[in-house]
């Protein structure tokens, strides 16, 4: 199998996700039980915990509006030709708006490169003969995760700039939040962050379901269906600080170094997974170019043997 074949299945495994429960670090324990019955003077006092922690989370977002970094890239999945491993290279970045760029390379050579203006979306598929770029044009109200038709479809919706930006924990908190009982909770632990898992809407019909950790951080970030069915799974762990200009050192923003993203199969059993792991990530853009961000300069650099253009409907394609 080439390395798209394994990124589309990873990427289809995690986009088509079954019912479970949303993945989590060390201090973000998995849920495993029927949510308990909160009292009302109780949600009050965490809601204001919450709100806290969500203030502290945007400033962090805020300050992590651009970032950059080399990473590893580990897939994992299984089908009826048994277990399956691969690991590439990739760089991350990340701007404003909307923009941001993946490229994973594989011996030197580019094999996939993700990337979004922020209105139209694009993927170069690069790894075989002949090599392809699909165009998505619509995306700017799609959530992180949707699933819609082409060529690389899969791919772009678990590495798009969105998608990566809601699953590493770095995508800010819109109002609207709202908290809901944390099932398999400890009864012994007193800390909100363990009692609670908070849910963000992203888009019409999808929700963000963050579970933070003692520190304060994600400790796990769960895409889901309204409705509760989980469409990507993150755990975030191993937070180091990712160096900003115009900041002292003690106010540079933390981010996850470890990002675990897992697909579920129909049965409940996991059978996927997707590993990356940040190398010395900065929030600033020394080896961000302009160029990374116009669809004509990369066809011209990258050279497609051919093109395709999807125009992606506003609820036509969303998850049912």
């Amino acid at each position: 199998m080439v390395p798209g074949e394994w990124l589309r299945a990873c990427a289809l495994a995690a986009s088509a996700a079954g019912l479970s429960a949303c993945a989590t670090s060390e201090d973000a324990k998995a849920p495993a039980a029927p949510p308990a019955v909160v009292a009302a003077a109780d949600l009050e006092a965490a809601r204001e915990r919450f709100a806290e922690i969500v203030a502290a989370h945007n400033v962090r977002a805020s300050r992590l509006d651009t970032l950059e970094s080399r990473a590893s890239l580990e897939l994992r999945y299984s089908d009826r030709d048994g277990d399956h491993f691969d690991q590439c290279e990739a760089d991350i970045f990340l701007a404003s708006g909307g923009r941001g760029a993946l490229r994973a390379t594989k011996v030197g050579n580019n094999i996939l490169w993700v990337g979004s203006d922020g209105k139209q979306g694009w993927i170069f598929r690069l790894d075989g003969k002949p090599t392809h770029v699909t165009v998505f044009e619509g995306i700017a109200e799609l959530p992180p995760g949707q699933r819609f038709v082409g060529e690389g479809a899969e791919e772009f919706s678990l590495l798009s700039p969105r998608a990566v930006r809601t699953i590493a924990g770095i995508a800010p908190i819109a109002d609207g939040w709202s908290l809901r009982a944390a099932s398999g909770e400890d009864p012994g632990d007193s800390r909100f962050e363990s009692r609670f898992e908070l849910v963000t809407p992203v888009a019409p019909e999808v929700d963000a379901v963050f579970r933070f950790g003692k520190s304060g951080l994600p400790g796990s970030v769960c895409i889901e269906s309204r409705g509760g069915k989980p469409m990507l799974n993150a755990a975030l762990s191993e937070y180091v600080a990712a160096q900003a200009e115009n900041l002292a050192q003690g106010a540079w923003p933390q981010i996850a170094r470890r990002i675990v993203v897992t697909g579920v199969g129909a049965a409940g059993a996991k059978d996927s997974e997707a590993r990356l792991y940040l190398d010395a990530p900065i929030a600033m853009a020394k080896r961000m170019k302009p160029r990374f961000f116009v669809l004509d300069e990369l066809i011209a650099q990258l050279r497609p043997d051919a093109i395709e253009h999807v125009v992606v409907r506003d609820r036509a394609d969303r998850p049912q």
